[in-house]
């Protein structure tokens, strides 16, 4: 029977937080989902790893077990902690289980985020002054470079700071960097012994000034915990429900960290997909998952493989990208219809496919489609740029985050919070902040003021998220949260109707009506680099996810030519099953001549406008 408190608490949080939350019967969480995410939901072990494929609604069954189990009482909401990778992934976590009704109880947040506001609260119980945090350690990296290497090797700071960030995520000691780079492949740009130098260097600089980076937070959090001590204490009673989402995408460091917070308790729900491990050149651990009924006892395992977001042709050409099933799991199902089949096209060059790609966007832009269900994917940004150039010609709009106006702005009031008076209210420093970047970026026009509005309402609502652990934030305490969540800027500000332009990477976690896939050449897709047999899985697993993101329509594109002066450009290698399955689908005679001579036909027909 659920505690007293516990329901009464529920139904404040119902009261106060919407009227479509539903009943609160337990029951009420379990309408539209399939058997398999019933059972998921429902599972009585508190051990349970949940295998989610690609649309197979695991944001859903992650969240409604979460109330699941608060509304049945075997977890306390004020007692659970939902942790994630991104602020945004985080956000939305947080606003599905306010609308079931569990409100202020569970908190939500990113590894760093949760660390961070951990450590915080330790450091104020033990009247120990708090470090600052960099949000960037581009600066301390170069100089320590510089340092080993001498003046005008600066420039290599970029790959020193990959490799540092690899390192501490695989919990790897300067000493014993090298052995381990040419272990797992690694390929810095510079010799390994003098990157391992440059890593003892920065971690000496660190300690002089006295600062931390996003790394550290995890580290120093786990530490914390296992020392023990009152702060772990009353850590580890205030978490007594432990929800991971993304868990393929864990590394070491993180792992030791999850292992700190559960200490003897075997209370634990992850979810993940060995397939959608596309984070391992940064430290991911992909093997954590598969491994997990031996690391946990008693640790249930359910798979959720249908696929409930794209169309059966879809997830049977992603399917095709991958080499091998994972052992002893069937491949992914469509719950959809059939769909329009894919299309796989080869360009002369890279203009004629950015054309080609804005002529399909018009035409798959309809009544009940607006632009921002479809988007452009590419494995680099540089892939991109072609698009962005014809869509603007097109007059399509489009939304590339590194390139928005919004985000221009966004960055200069950031940088106007930082130079303030750190004990100034964050709320009554905004408006200042914002006027000043907009004074300071290059004129628009007459959008300026709906640039700024945007700019004001983003910076407004992150300054309420820091509010929840810290009413009343001020500019330095604002700052150090915004350092602690690294992407916390990553959303566009002046969300709107337009195309999404994004990396693969970039795209992980999202979805649309219809997405078109560029740039699938050789050597680009997989990357030239990606040697080993890890590398090329993940190069496989990558080019799935980004497939996956598509519901109805796919459109799959390379070009021969980049236009200037890279000529003789084959298709990806990983395109060829998906031709064979693609093909298998359609009722011709010669499946695989037709699919050539449609291409071709289409080739022609769009050259020729």
């Amino acid at each position: 029977m659920r505690p007293a408190s516990a329901q009464v608490r529920l139904r404040a949080t119902a009261d106060r937080y919407g009227r479509d939350v539903g009943p609160l019967r337990p029951e009420g969480l379990l309408v539209g989902l399939s058997p398999s995410q019933v059972a998921a939901v429902t599972c009585e072990n508190e051990a349970l790893c949940i295998v989610a494929g690609a649309g197979s609604g695991k944001t859903t069954v992650l969240t409604r077990r979460v109330a699941w189990r608060a509304r049945t009482g075997s977890a306390d909401p004020e007692h659970i902690l939902v942790v994630t990778f991104t602020r945004k992934a985080a956000a939305e976590l947080w606003s599905r289980l306010t609308r079931l009704g569990l409100g202020p109880g569970p908190w939500a947040g990113t590894f760093h985020g949760a660390a961070y506001r951990q450590l915080r609260r330790h450091w104020a119980d033990t009247g120990v002054p708090a470090p600052t945090l960099l949000g960037d350690p581009s600066r301390l990296v170069r100089q320590a470079t510089e340092s080993v290497l001498g003046p005008g090797y600066g420039d290599l700071h970029r790959a020193v700071n990959t490799e540092l960030s690899w390192a501490r995520a695989r919990m790897i000691v300067p000493e014993h960097y090298p052995e381990q780079a040419a272990r797992w492949g690694r390929a810095p740009g510079l010799d390994s012994g003098a990157a391992a130098e440059i890593m003892v260097e920065y971690e000496r600089t660190k300690r002089r000034r006295g600062v931390l980076d996003l790394d550290d937070l995890i580290v120093q959090c786990a530490e914390m915990i296992e020392q023990g001590g009152l702060s772990a204490n009353a850590l580890r009673w205030r978490i007594r429900h432990l929800f991971i989402d993304e868990f393929q995408d864990v590394n070491p460091a993180q792992w030791r960290l999850i292992q700190a917070w559960r200490g003897d308790r075997h209370d634990l729900c992850v979810v993940g997909d060995q397939r959608q491990t596309i984070y391992a050149w940064n430290g991911a651990d992909p093997s954590l998952l598969g491994r997990l009924p031996e690391l946990v006892p008693a640790m249930a395992v359910l798979h959720l493989d249908e696929n409930h977001r794209s169309s059966s042709r879809i997830v049977a050409a992603a399917g095709a990208v991958l080499d091998d099933p994972v052992e002893d799991r069937p491949r992914p199902s469509a719950q959809s219809p059939e769909g329009v089949e894919p299309s796989i096209i080869g360009f002369e060059d890279e203009r004629d496919e950015a054309a080609a790609v804005a002529r399909w966007l018009r035409s798959s832009h309809r009544p009940g489609r607006p632009w921002n269900q479809m988007a452009v994917l590419a494995r680099t940004n540089a892939r991109l740029q072609p698009v962005a150039d014809a869509l603007r010609v097109a007059g399509i709009p489009f939304r590339m985050a590194s390139r928005q106006r919004t985000s221009q702005v966004m960055a200069g009031a950031i940088r106007v919070l930082r130079a303030m008076d750190r004990r100034l209210p964050a709320r009554s420093a905004l408006l200042d902040a914002v006027d000043e970047a907009m004074a300071c970026a290059p004129s628009r026009g007459p959008t300026d003021m709906m640039v700024a509005n945007d700019v004001l309402i983003a910076l407004e609502g992150l300054v309420d998220e820091h509010a929840m652990d810290e009413p009343g934030p001020t500019i330095g305490g604002f700052v150090a949260w915004l350092n602690a969540n690294p992407g916390a800027l990553e959303d566009d500000a002046g969300a709107n109707d337009a195309v999404e332009l994004a990396t693969f990477h970039r795209a992980k976690g999202l979805e649309w009506e219809a997405v078109a896939v560029v740039g699938l050449e050789d050597g680009t897709v997989p990357l030239s680099y990606a040697r080993t047999a890890a590398a090329k899985d993940e190069e496989r697993r990558l080019l799935y996810v980004a497939m996956t993101r598509a519901g109805r329509e796919l459109m799959c594109s390379w070009a021969r030519s980049d236009g200037a002066d890279k000529d003789g450009r084959e298709a990806s290698p990983l395109l060829t099953p998906v031709r064979v399955v693609v093909a298998s689908t359609t009722s011709t005679p010669d499946p695989e001549g037709a699919v050539r001579r449609i291409s071709d036909m289409r080739t022609r027909l769009l050259a020729a406008g």
